[in-house]
């Protein structure tokens, strides 16, 4: 089962109408109609925070909404991301600006504030980073994601 066909069937247990889910996370509710029907919607539309606001809203962990795979062992904390981009850098001997060319992301603003980048830059970006650092970005979701819905 895709995300799109996830996030449907999490709504309807939820017994949460579209428009209802649709309020209650400020969105419309063709962008919600969009999130059930296309499986890139959600990573590509919404930010970390608002994915995990909308698996919490619907019950479940961020982790449940996008995989049915089990949750990753380690978790990293989205804090720790600078420091990790720094060292990989380093380690590859490369320059920050070539490391964005590859990544295809401009990393300045998330560099000097993570969280606040994070809010603003789609789950995208954190699959592509994650990529690039070679980890599994379904690490960066909190292991209690659904009780939160806030990151560590």
């Amino acid at each position: 089962m895709g995300i799109a066909d996830r996030t449907r069937s999490f709504r309807v247990r939820a017994g949460r109408s579209k428009l209802e889910l649709a309020e209650r996370l400020g969105l419309n509710a063709a962008w919600v109609d969009d999130l059930e029907h296309d499986d890139d919607a959600l990573v590509s539309t919404l930010t970390f925070f608002q994915a995990l606001d909308l698996a919490a809203v619907l019950g479940v962990g961020l982790h449940e909404l996008v995989t049915d795979a089990p949750p990753p062992v380690e978790r990293i904390p989205l804090v720790e991301l600078p420091e990790r981009i720094h060292d990989h850098i380093t380690r590859e001997g490369t320059s920050l600006e070539s490391f964005e060319d590859q990544l295809g992301w401009a990393l300045r603003d998330f560099l000097e504030s993570p969280l606040t980048a994070t809010a603003e830059l789609p789950l995208e970006f954190l699959q592509a980073l994650s990529a690039q650092l070679g980890i599994e970005w379904l690490a960066l979701i909190p292991a209690d994601d659904a009780a939160a819905g806030t990151p560590e």
